[in-house]
C-alpha cells in the first residue's frame, strides 16, 4: 500500500477519535512485530515505537502468529458442544512456497506456544508437525493440504475462524500482559527469513582496473 507511512499516524488519531479518547489517555501502545511483510512490519513497529517514546508509554508487542492462534481459540470457544484438546498449527502464507508456522497447545483457556516460529517450505511441512496436532488454521492452512499425509488430514480440523490478525485482539492480548507486569525492555521485528529485496551487487567496469 503506497503512502502507508504517511497515513498510519492519522489513522491512529482517527481510531482514538472514534473511541472517544486522546493519545494522552493511553496507558500503553500495542503493536504486532511480525512475521509478515517486511515493509509493513518495519513501518508499523517504527511508528509504534515513535508514539510510545513521544508519549512516554510502554510498548507491548504481539506476534501475528499469536494473534491468529487467539482467533482460532475464540472460534473453538463458540462451539459449546465440544471440549477442545490438543494442538493447533498456525500457518501464515509467506509467499515463495513457504508458510510462517508455529504450534500451540489449545487445551487451556489460551493458546500456549510449544514451538518457535519458523519459515517452512511447503514441501517440508510434515517435518514440523507431530501426532498431537488436531487443528490447523491461518491464511496458509489451505496451502498445506496437498502436502499432508492422508491419515493426518483425516484427524485434523480446519475450524471456521478469522485468519487475519485483528487490531482489537492485539490490544486485548497486550493489555492482559501489561496488567500482569510483562513489559519488555526491547522489541525487535520478528524476521524469519531474509528480505525479498536485496542490495545490488557492485559492478566493476574494465576501465576501473586500469
Amino acid at each position: 500500500m503506497r503512502g502507508q507511512a504517511e497515513r498510519l499516524v492519522p489513522m491512529c488519531q482517527e481510531a482514538c477519535d472514534k473511541a472517544g479518547v486522546s493519545f494522552e489517555d493511553l496507558t500503553a501502545i500495542a503493536v504486532t512485530r511480525g512475521p509478515g511483510a517486511f515493509t509493513g512490519v518495519r513501518i508499523g513497529l517504527a511508528t509504534a515505537k515513535g508514539l510510545a517514546l513521544a508519549l512516554g508509554l510502554p510498548l507491548m508487542a504481539v506476534t501475528t502468529l499469536e494473534v491468529v492462534a487467539h482467533n482460532l481459540m475464540q472460534g473453538l470457544a463458540q462451539n459449546l458442544t465440544k471440549v477442545h484438546r490438543g494442538r493447533a498449527a498456525i500457518a501464515i502464507d509467506a509467499r515463495r512456497s513457504e508458510v510462517y508456522l508455529q504450534i500451540f497447545d489449545i487445551t487451556g483457556a489460551e493458546p500456549l506456544p510449544v514451538s518457535e516460529p519458523a519459515a517452512v517450505p511447503l514441501t517440508k511441512i510434515s517435518d514440523h508437525l507431530d501426532e498431537k496436532l488436531t487443528h490447523l488454521g491461518g491464511t496458509g492452512a489451505d496451502l498445506l493440504k496437498p502436502y499432508l499425509a492422508p491419515e493426518l488430514m483425516q484427524k485434523i480440523a480446519f475450524p471456521a475462524m478469522s485468519n487475519q490478525p485483528n487490531a482489537g485482539r492485539v490490544g486485548l492480548i497486550a493489555a492482559k500482559r501489561f496488567k500482569a507486569g510483562e513489559v519488555p525492555d526491547k522489541i525487535a521485528p520478528l524476521y524469519l527469513r531474509a528480505p525479498d529485496a536485496v542490495a545490488a551487487k557492485p559492478v566493476t567496469y574494465a576501465f576501473q582496473n586500469q
